[in-house]
């Protein structure tokens, strides 16, 4: 009795694993489909297939948006100009005489952008990123309230879309946070780096220095690029799934 009894179990348990081991392969959205479909063997649990999806979708979304934003931090630091203005006391304060600090206005343009893209990361993994494993899980449990198998293979294909199109309302949210913050921060980078200059050492000690930050209006049109590519990636990735699936 207990030989019988034990036989089926390591085939069962074989069975899981080469059937888990097969997904990678697979595009992502597709692997999430063939995880919900599949439904794995008599050993399978409800949290653990969802686990699975979950895992597929934070890997490969985060994949596409981290690469999509590199497009996007280079852009948004085009659209930032930066200037530095510096006069000298002449004659006692007497007269006011322009110095030439290009030299010191490029160094203060790369310390904003170092610091424009540290922080779209940072909204990127806040605003978008840490909400997949939330929507994955909301969207699942909202479609299939048992989170039965039949009903997980039923609607596989409706639960990639929906929570793609949960992503994409999280990408606009961050899109909107960048611009409301994008001037201030160019700003306060600014006036941190010139508090920290050294300006004895630069033979300017009685320079005074003033720095403006601008933001160009073409920053709209890139952070609108932005959401579109980022949608159209999780849409044909969706319908590529759709088509593998038939």
């Amino acid at each position: 009795m207990r030989i019988s009894s034990f036989v089926p179990a390591i085939m069962a348990f074989t069975l899981f694993t080469a059937t888990t081991q097969a997904l990678p392969t697979l595009p992502h959205h597709e692997r999430a489909v063939e995880l919900l479909k599949r439904g794995g063997g008599s050993t399978t649990t409800v949290p653990s297939l969802i686990d699975a999806v979950v895992k597929v979708f934070v890997q490969a979304e985060t994949k596409i948006l981290v690469d999509a934003c590199v497009d996007l931090k280079a852009s948004v630091c085009a659209d930032v100009d930066v200037k530095l203005n510096a006069k000298a006391e002449v004659l006692g304060g007497l007269i006011g005489a322009e110095v030439d600090v290009k030299h010191l206005e490029v160094k203060a343009k790369a310390d904003v952008d170092a610091d424009i893209k540290a922080r779209i990361d940072l909204d990127l993994k806040a605003v978008v990123i840490a909400n997949i494993d939330a929507h994955v899980r909301a969207v699942v449990l909202k479609v299939c309230p048992n989170a039965d198998k039949a009903c997980l293979k039923k609607n596989a294909h409706a639960i990639v879309a929906q929570v793609a199109a949960l992503i994409n309302i999280d990408i606009k949210k961050l899109t909107v946070k960048i611009k409301a913050d994008l001037h201030a921060h160019a700003k306060l980078r600014l006036d941190l780096f010139i508090k920290k200059l050294d300006l004895n050492a630069l033979g300017l000690a009685k320079v005074t220095i003033s720095a403006v930050a601008r933001v160009r209006a073409e920053v709209d049109v890139h952070l609108k690029a932005f959401v579109d590519i980022c949608a159209k990636l999780l849409v044909n990735a969706k319908l590529i799934a759709d088509i593998g699936a038939l």
